[in-house]
């Protein structure tokens, strides 16, 4: 938040450190709703509050992801990144998560508050088709960067924010990849076949639960911190078709000849 304030001062809008940021909150509620659970076991209320965090918070991750992999496909592919029937098929994906949040917020409350087994059956294949759905969603950031990357290079691409494309597309693939191993995790588990509570599966382990869905996300944090990934992925606002993610760097480039000219303007005159 420290971060997106300076910047927004600075008239550097960048909405997705807000997101993160909102997000890092959410997975502190989520934490102090699991050991609130700890101390009050029978309390089910505690019980859907923490379950709904743990399972909505990660998915403004996975838009994040998106939405940056779709700034290096426009911008390296502009004729494919800009065009109008891929626009509307990441729009839809983003009315897609809202329609996970809503179905999960409400079959999971159902699942807890009712005895009746036909809701409970109905809750778990929603959130079966939730987290199946998530994890299709994830692999399009990683095809975004190999059609980026594998595609000849367009003779109208740019580059964007600050920093190397290839700079860009690393730290890309390291979110991606960590990304698409939470969600395709979560997948496998809601997927298996229920196991007893005295016989375990080893994906229902106390450890892989905080490493891969808590401690992967916190790889994710950091790696977009220190990177700086609010300059890095920065785009100028209204950005709208090829060419607009660099007209920013043009007028620099503008202001900086006209400052040029008016020196040795001055030079010649003395």
């Amino acid at each position: 938040m420290t971060i997106f304030q300076m910047n927004r001062r600075k008239g550097h809008k960048f909405l997705a450190s807000w997101a993160m940021f909102g997000f890092c909150m959410a997975r502190i509620v989520s934490c102090i709703l699991r050991i609130a659970w700890t101390t009050r076991i029978h309390n089910a209320r505690l019980a859907i509050a923490a379950s709904i965090f743990l399972n909505l918070g990660v998915m403004v991750v996975y838009a994040v992801v998106l939405v940056l992999a779709n700034r290096i496909l426009r911008a390296t592919q502009p004729r494919l990144g800009w065009n109008p029937t891929l626009r509307k098929a990441i729009k839809i994906s983003y009315i897609g998560i809202v329609a996970v949040v809503v179905l999960l917020l409400s079959f999971i409350i159902a699942s807890v508050e009712t005895l009746d087994q036909n809701v409970r059956t109905a809750s778990l294949w929603i959130q079966r088709a939730s987290n199946l759905y998530l994890l299709l969603l994830n692999c399009i950031a990683p095809v975004f960067l190999i059609l980026s990357c594998l595609l000849p290079t367009d003779p109208e691409s740019e580059n964007f924010g600050s920093g190397s494309m290839r700079s860009k597309k690393i730290v890309l693939g390291v979110a991606s990849f960590f990304c698409l191993f939470i969600s395709g995790f979560r997948c496998g588990t809601i997927w298996a076949a229920p196991r007893p509570a005295s016989d375990p599966a080893w994906y229902d382990h106390r450890a892989l639960f905080y490493i891969v869905l808590l401690g992967f996300e916190v790889v994710v944090i950091y790696l977009f911190i220190f990177t700086r990934f609010d300059r890095l992925f920065w785009v100028p606002n209204g950005s709208n078709g090829a060419g607009d993610y660099s007209r920013e760097h043009e007028k620099v480039d503008e202001h900086v000849t006209d400052k040029e000219a008016a020196f040795d303007s001055d030079v010649q005159s003395v």
